[in-house]
Formats: C-alpha cells, structure tokens, sequence
C-alpha cells in the first residue's frame, strides 16, 4: 500500500504515516528510503547532467516525530507511535536540481 499510495502522490503532494510497532516502522522508513535514495552510478563513468539519476521524493524529517513529555501525560498509549513523513518534489525543482548539477 505505501509503494501505491506514493505513486498515487501529485506534484509537491505529502503522505504522513504514524506506526506504533517496530515492524511496521521499518517497513515504513525502508519503503520512504529506496523512494528517496535513487541508483546512483559508478562514480567513474562520466555522466552528462541530465543523465544523473535524481529521485522525485524527499524526507520531510529525517527522524520520525515522537510524543513530548507532555503528550506522554496526557496520553500513555502515544508512547511508542513515531510519524515519519515522505514528499513528492515538484516538477520545476527537480528541472531546477538537473540544471545545477
């Protein structure tokens, strides 16, 4: 579903996700991680800038949102859930992105 759900992402669009077990926080962080990180070349072969791979998502935070103190009070059950966050760049930043490179 999380490998549907960001292809079904629009342009600059978000999918927020909050796990509350360790399974499924790896399956969600390894799942946003292979979108984010795209193959990267040999180093050794020379690339023309329009040929190096750029992915089309980005992290929102790199690690996931927990409960504060206070929220921990309020509400024990909130203790082991985590929010990780995944965005799809938008058209004109990755054109801009290839063109520095």
């Amino acid at each position: 579903v999380l490998a549907q759900s960001l292809q079904l992402l629009k342009e600059d669009g978000r999918l927020a996700v909050i796990t509350f077990h360790s399974l499924e926080d790896r399956i969600v962080k390894q799942t946003f991680s292979s979108a984010v990180n795209v193959d990267t070349a040999d180093r050794r072969i020379p690339l023309l800038p329009e040929e190096i791979p750029i992915s089309e998502y980005e992290l929102i935070n790199r690690k996931p949102v927990t409960a504060d103190e206070k929220e921990l009070e309020e509400n024990r059950r909130s203790h082991s859930a985590k929010l990780r966050g995944i965005r799809r760049k938008s058209s004109w930043q990755s054109e801009k992105e290839k063109s520095e490179n």
